[in-house]
């Protein structure tokens, strides 16, 4: 089990993906199945004190189906886009130290 302390609006978005053509499916608890939870924090108290956790919820869903949104070619980004910024980034460097 893994745990996401990002906020829950995000974690809320674990199952669509931008631009994605359908959403992961959830699962019940099994073997080969990932369950994200997501946590806010709780009020804010006085210094010295621990602040609580809220739990936000959770997702369960297979590797197969993580895989799927991460690899799905509506989820890639443009062919090139990481060269271009890399090359982009590479040229503003150059200037700067020129």
């Amino acid at each position: 089990m893994g745990y996401d302390l990002s906020p829950a609006s995000r974690a809320a978005k674990l199952g669509r993906y931008r631009g994605a053509s359908r959403e992961m499916r959830a699962y019940r608890y099994q073997p080969g199945a990932l369950t994200f939870s997501w946590y806010d924090v709780g009020p804010e108290i006085p210094d010295g004190q621990i602040r609580m956790l809220i739990s936000g919820g959770q997702f369960t869903t297979t590797i197969d189906q993580v895989a799927l949104a991460f690899t799905a070619p509506a989820n890639l980004p443009p062919a090139g886009v990481y060269q271009q910024a890399i090359q982009a980034e590479l040229e503003n460097l150059r200037h700067a130290d020129g």
